[in-house]
């Protein structure tokens, strides 16, 4: 693109590579093939069986960080328009086909940042996000970043590409579950047209869903948390129910990192300021986006806050915002036919004082999800 320079980091590691990528066969990336034909051989031009698993190992590294790096230099340059995911007032996301050299084409998302009207510099937003997601680089539910542009003037694009997650954002999902589930609960009423509907008494996603939403989400901010980045905007909108793999299991991946924050090595927001979503928002973030300054001052526990909100609205709150934002205030609570593990969970999780909150890592280990 005219105006932009591509980035040149290292190529992620092999588990960071997405299930779109691995699926492809960019055999022209693979260089020096007679020379490793060669080594395949033994004495009196026996083949060597390690050797030949040892060699096939190195080529399949090569691949994919062969890739990595062709997406990373080439990827936004060549990428081609599929469908307009969504839009606003500060940029666009769209789902984009990429050629592969050697034949093929793997699905990512392109996201453009607009220029601003209200001063705040994009080029900033756009390194800001940059930092957020290469911060969750390598884990398996977080959106992976491939590529970005790194813009000389304001005039220059500022866009990023991000791995791709067949499905929808759990928010939708969520709506779409309690749909079905409402439909499921209305009943004849005995002697009278009409129907009834039965109160509700199992949560919104299945007691598995939940967990599994749990660890994913948890692992995720472990990671960024370990290389000291709060996400800062948790909530269903930013995670991502992935479909679309061929093993037909739902996974969970977090996404949208355009609020992310570093933190000090004691977890403390650098910056002290910190945007995110007042609905979903920890007690102080809430104080501190009402233009307050909140006395524990702004952490990486945040985050935590966010998680149990998060899985408040999976379990029951989804249909029922008043009470989601009653939940998050401590004027209200999950009802009893939740089950008590997700409901301590997300009680530890939202503690009114950040400290006492369990860390991500301790939050996996609790009982509930190990059970």
């Amino acid at each position: 693109m005219p105006g932009t320079t591509a980035s040149t980091y290292s190529p992620p590691v092999l588990d960071a590579i997405p299930s779109e990528v691995a699926s492809t066969k960019p055999t022209c990336l693979c260089a020096d093939k007679g020379h490793r034909e060669e080594r395949l051989l033994g004495e009196n031009g026996v083949e060597n069986s390690q050797e030949v698993e040892e060699v096939q190992v190195e080529e399949v590294q090569e691949v994919f960080e062969s890739l990595a790096t062709f997406l990373a230099r080439h990827g936004l340059e060549r990428c081609e328009p599929v469908q307009e995911l969504g839009r606003g007032g500060f940029g666009r996301v769209q789902s984009v086909s990429i050629p592969i050299p050697g034949g093929g084409v793997m699905q990512a998302v392109r996201k453009e940042i607009f220029r601003r009207t209200d001063g705040v510099s994009r080029t900033e937003l756009l390194r800001q996000e940059v930092a957020g997601t290469l911060s969750a680089r390598g884990c398996a539910s977080a959106v992976q970043l491939l590529g970005w542009t790194e813009p000389q003037t304001d005039d220059d694009p500022h866009e990023l590409l991000l791995s791709y997650v067949p499905g929808v954002p759990l928010s939708t999902y969520l709506n779409e579950v309690h749909r079905a589930d409402v439909v499921k609960r209305c009943v004849a009423k005995k002697g009278k047209k009409g129907k009834t509907l039965t109160p509700r008494t199992s949560t919104i996603l299945t007691t598995p869903l939940l967990k599994q939403l749990a660890i994913s989400v948890l692992t995720a901010v472990d990671v960024m948390h370990a290389n000291n980045m709060a996400h800062g905007d948790i909530k269903s909108d930013n995670v991502y129910v992935n479909t679309g793999d061929a093993d037909g299991v739902i996974h969970f991946v977090l996404g949208d990192f355009g609020s992310a924050e570093p933190t000090d090595s004691e977890g403390m927001l650098i910056s002290g300021a910190v945007g995110g979503s007042r609905a979903t928002a920890a007690p102080e973030q809430r104080v501190h986006l009402a233009g307050g300054t909140p006395a524990c001052g702004l952490s990486r526990m945040i985050d935590m806050a966010s998680v149990g909100v998060l899985l408040a609205e999976a379990a029951q709150f989804r249909p029922m915002p008043t009470r989601l934002w009653a939940y998050s205030l401590f004027e209200d609570d999950l009802d009893e036919w939740v089950p008590e593990g997700c409901r301590d969970l997300c009680a530890q999780l939202l503690a009114p004082s950040p400290s006492d909150r369990p860390s991500a890592k301790e939050a996996l280990a609790h009982w509930w999800l190990n059970e």
